[in-house]
Order: structure tokens, then C-alpha cells, then sequence
């Protein structure tokens, strides 16, 4: 083994770990799945979901809108994905090698790829749609969390790399 890679093996074991960071990106997580979860179950059994409902905000305006589906599939199905990948690289990020290298990095990109979908998705609420569902803001801003405490993450060990 080059010193080099012996040394940034040592740099990624030290930054690994069960660390508040990682605590609070797996919170998120858990309730990023609770929201798609719920906005799934409710697509899936043609259920409307519980919703403030005070014009502007209009949760089955936007859940049942040409936007709420891509390719057939309902994009809270793709937000549950999402948030159960996250998830999963988080508790597996200290047990498997390539996640040990590569974890910090594919959650930030699951996370910045889950910002840019939720823009746009905002923006269509705002200009199109002209309604808003409130369990939809509440997915883009926990996926917005994920992403700045992963990049956090991501800084913390290329730091550790670095030095």
C-alpha cells in the first residue's frame, strides 16, 4: 500500500463514525421518509392527504396535477426512494468499504440532485399551478437540510484529507 493511500485510509476512518452530523442527517432521513411515505401511501390508495386547504395551499390541487407523476410514476414514490437511499448509505457509510470512501459524496449528490427537483417543482406550484402543498415544502426543505449538513460532511473530510 502507497502512503498515500494508506493515508487518506486513515483519513476516511477518522472522519467516519457516528458523529452528530451523521445523527442529524439520519433524523432528517427518517422524516423525509415519514413525508413521502405519507404522500405515497395516500397516491397509491387514491386517499387525499390531510392538508391546511386555505386557497393558496391546496395539496389535492398539486398531488393531482400533470406535474405530481414522472413517466407514470408518482414523484412522492421517487421522493420515498430518494430519502430510503439516503437513508441506507448513512447506516451503511462505517460498514462498507466503498461507502466508507464514497458515502459523504453520494449523499450529498442524492441531496443536491433532490434540491434541484424540488425547485423546479416549487416553481411549477408557484407559476403554474398557483397552489402549494404543504407536505411538498416540507420534503424540499428537509432535503435542502440533507443536502447543507452533507456538504458539511463532505468539507469535514476532505479537511481530513487535505491535511
Amino acid at each position: 500500500m502507497t502512503a498515500t493511500k494508506a493515508k487518506n485510509t486513515e483519513a476516511v476512518k477518522a472522519a467516519s463514525g457516528l458523529d452528530w452530523l451523521r445523527i442529524v442527517s439520519i433524523l432528517l432521513a427518517i422524516a423525509g421518509i415519514a413525508v413521502a411515505g405519507y404522500l405515497s401511501w395516500a397516491e397509491v390508495t387514491g386517499n387525499e392527504t390531510q392538508c391546511l386547504d386555505t386557497g393558496k395551499i391546496n395539496c389535492e390541487t398539486v398531488q393531482s396535477s400533470a406535474y405530481s407523476e414522472v413517466l407514470g410514476v408518482p414523484i412522492a414514490l421517487l421522493g420515498l426512494a430518494g430519502y430510503i437511499a439516503i437513508l441506507g448509505v448513512l447506516l451503511l457509510e462505517d460498514q462498507v468499504p466503498f461507502l466508507a470512501a464514497y458515502g459523504r459524496t453520494l449523499i450529498a449528490g442524492f441531496a443536491l440532485f433532490g434540491v434541484l427537483f424540488s425547485v423546479y417543482l416549487t416553481l411549477i406550484e408557484a407559476t403554474v399551478l398557483d397552489a402549494w402543498c404543504q407536505w411538498c415544502v416540507i420534503s424540499a426543505l428537509l432535503i435542502t437540510l440533507l443536502l447543507i449538513v452533507g456538504a458539511v460532511r463532505l468539507n469535514q473530510l476532505f479537511s481530513v484529507l487535505r491535511s
